[in-house]
C-alpha cells in the first residue's frame, strides 16, 4: 500500500515546488519593473525639492534684505543719500568724489541680489526599448502568478492529507 501512495506524494512535491518557482519568479520580475524606476522618480523628486528649498531660503533672505532696504529708503536720509551717491553718482555742488573702494565693486548696502530661478528637473521617460521590455516582463510575471495558481494549486486527492 505504501508503494501506490509514494508516487502521488513525489508528484505533488514537484507541483508544489513548481507552484513556488512560478510564482517567485512572477513577483521577481514585477518587482524588477516596478522598484527601479519608483526609485529614480524618489530620488529625483527629493532633489528638486532640496533645489526648491534652498531657493525658497534665497528667496526669505532676500526679501527680508529688501524690506530693510524699503523701511530705509522711507525713513533714514543717509540711507537714501548713500543710494544716490553710489547709484546715480550724485555729488553735491563743490564736492569730488573720491573712491574708497574698489574698482568695479559697490556698497553692500545698495546692491542687489541676484536670484536664480528654480526650474524642476525635467521628467526623463524611459525610451521605447525599455518600455516595451518594462511590458514584456510586467506581462511575463502576470503570466506566472496566474500559471501558478491555475495549473499547480490544485486542491488534495480526496483521502489524503496534507503533512
Amino acid at each position: 500500500m505504501e508503494k501506490a501512495v509514494a508516487p502521488i506524494t513525489y508528484r505533488q512535491k514537484d507541483l508544489d515546488r513548481m507552484f513556488w518557482l512560478l510564482l517567485v519568479a512572477g513577483l521577481v520580475f514585477f518587482a524588477i519593473v516596478t522598484v527601479p524606476p519608483g526609485a529614480r522618480r524618489a530620488r529625483s523628486l527629493r532633489q528638486d525639492a532640496e533645489r526648491a528649498q534652498r531657493a525658497v531660503t534665497e528667496l526669505e533672505r532676500t526679501h527680508e534684505t529688501l524690506s530693510l532696504r524699503e523701511r530705509a529708503l522711507q525713513s533714514d536720509p543717509f540711507y537714501n543719500e548713500l543710494v544716490l551717491r553710489t547709484g546715480m553718482k550724485y555729488t553735491r555742488p563743490g564736492e569730488k568724489e573720491i573712491q574708497t573702494t574698489l574698482p568695479g565693486s559697490s556698497a553692500a548696502v545698495a546692491a542687489d541680489a541676484p536670484v536664480d530661478p528654480f526650474v524642476p528637473s525635467p521628467a526623463a521617460g524611459p525610451g521605447m526599448a525599455a518600455q516595451v521590455t518594462n511590458w514584456a516582463l510586467l506581462a511575463a510575471s502576470a503570466v506566472m502568478v496566474a500559471a501558478a495558481f491555475i495549473l499547480f494549486d490544485r486542491p488534495s486527492p480526496v483521502g489524503q492529507t496534507q503533512a
